[in-house]
């Protein structure tokens, strides 16, 4: 069965001078190569999981990390030229995520509209908070990012929220256990306490047409939604925010179904099947999360995965197409 991926990694070769989070992955040295290839290696692997085409985006932490703040525009621009020349011989096969300049939401909403209608971009992946040059963590929650999500519904394309490691200056209660700061679980902790900070903002009640996208199966937010809703509405929270001015138009859980979620790095079908059961059909996506996992991996356990002929080429393929606009 032919399938679309959009969460699938590349490296701007030298990118690690200029981001230091990324040399301190183990995972990256274990993927350089495959990062910075964005032909035969990586079509070949998709070949061999039957993905029809992938959407590439920049790895963690891209400008979200970078040394020098003021750099970031300057990065993007130079990062988001790069892949779209780079793709450009196999744009039937590939497609791309922009890099965003998040320092500076001015620069972003240029950024996107240039990586949109002049590069033929898919949209953009963030990567989660932004602390380039060392400054103190940035969440897109912030008011001075309203214009950038109002700009990203204009254009009618998908924000990805990526996860990143936890902020090094914040203390964790697993910080004793540093095997869990990552993918095992920091990783996406981080990325649904952001997601919650956007839906709690009342982003989507003030752009209700931004479009933003997930991976992970959802990072917790599909299985965790009722039970937000549930006690925060036992605890009078939703009164005491409309209270102090801060009033939400529906439940969590209407929110967390505006969100489209994939199954990046999450290859189990009872997860996929409750995530099935919370969010709307066409917001469930197939990807994969090369190459820090495996398409063909990926593509045996879909092969595995028991659903009506019509739903499995939805999620595989058809949600992704017309939310990319492929």
């Amino acid at each position: 069965m032919k399938k679309i991926a959009l969460e699938e990694a590349y490296a701007v070769p030298g990118i690690a001078e200029h981001t230091p989070q990324l040399n301190s992955l183990p995972e990256f040295a274990l993927c350089r190569e495959r990062l910075e290839d964005l032909a035969e290696l990586r079509l070949a692997a998709m070949d061999e999981g039957e993905i029809e085409l992938s959407v590439v985006s920049p790895t963690s932490p891209a400008t979200q990390g970078i040394v020098d703040a003021g750099m970031g525009a300057m990065f993007a621009r130079e990062w988001n030229d790069y892949v779209a020349n780079a793709i450009e011989p196999n744009r039937k096969r590939l497609r791309a995520f922009a890099a965003m300049p998040t320092r500076d939401p001015d620069a972003m909403i240029m950024e996107l509209t240039h990586a949109v209608k002049e590069l033929g971009m898919a949209g953009a992946l963030i990567n989660g908070y932004d602390n380039a040059g060392g400054n103190e963590e940035i969440y897109y929650d912030a008011p001075q990012y309203l214009d950038f999500w109002k700009a990203a519904a204009e254009l009618d394309v998908p924000i990805y929220i990526h996860p990143r490691v936890v902020p090094p200056d914040r203390v964790t209660t697993y910080k004793p256990y540093p095997e869990l700061g990552g993918a095992a679980w920091g990783f996406h902790v981080e990325t649904g306490e952001h997601i919650l900070r956007l839906i709690m903002s009342g982003l989507f009640d003030k752009v209700p047409g931004v479009k933003i996208a997930i991976g992970h199966m959802g990072e917790f937010l599909p299985f965790w939604c009722w039970r937000i809703d549930h006690r925060m509405e036992l605890e009078g929270r939703f009164a005491q925010m409309e209270a102090t001015g801060r009033p939400l138009m529906h439940p969590v859980t209407y929110y967390v179904k505006k969100l489209y979620v994939t199954t990046s790095g999450y290859f189990n079908t009872p997860a996929l099947k409750y995530a099935m059961v919370t969010m709307p059909a066409d917001h469930v996506m197939f990807s994969v999360d090369y190459p820090y996992e495996s398409y063909k991996e990926a593509n045996e356990w879909w092969d595995t995965v028991d659903l009506d002929m019509d739903v499995k080429e939805a999620i595989a393929y058809n949600n992704a197409e017309k939310l990319l606009k492929l």
